[in-house]
């Protein structure tokens, strides 16, 4: 896996552009075009600004949920892979180990039970 898909920063903007395209933005149009009541070249071109801003906002959702589904899979996958490595050590560059259950980085090769927490490691 190259990249690692986090939305948590990224969902924040989200939210507030489709809400600005959703909400914000048809409602002051609407309250334009209640207020402009002979200009209908201009409560016409409102009414399709209205249009196109929803439409903007529904598709900025669908590419959200999009996003949203993928980082589940992701998620789980890793949760897999994580659950699939619990009980090994895991290899650091410093020659220790690190132990899948507390994240003590001081387990050598040699060590059955991690000195932390007293898991057994394979």
């Amino acid at each position: 896996m190259r990249r690692i898909l986090n939305l948590n920063q990224p969902g924040i903007i989200f939210v507030r552009v489709i809400g600005l395209f959703v909400i914000a933005i048809p409602t002051v149009l609407y309250v334009f075009l209640h207020l402009l009541r002979g200009a209908e070249v201009i409560r016409a071109f409102l009414r399709s600004a209205i249009k196109i801003s929803f439409g903007i906002g529904v598709l900025t959702s669908i590419l959200f949920l999009i996003l949203i589904v993928a980082e589940q899979l992701q998620d789980y996958y890793l949760d897999v892979l994580y659950r699939k490595n619990q009980y090994r050590k895991m290899p650091l560059a410093n020659g220790n180990y690190e132990c899948q259950y507390c994240g003590n980085q001081r387990v050598r090769e040699s060590d059955k039970i991690c000195q932390v927490c007293g898991r057994e490691l394979e």
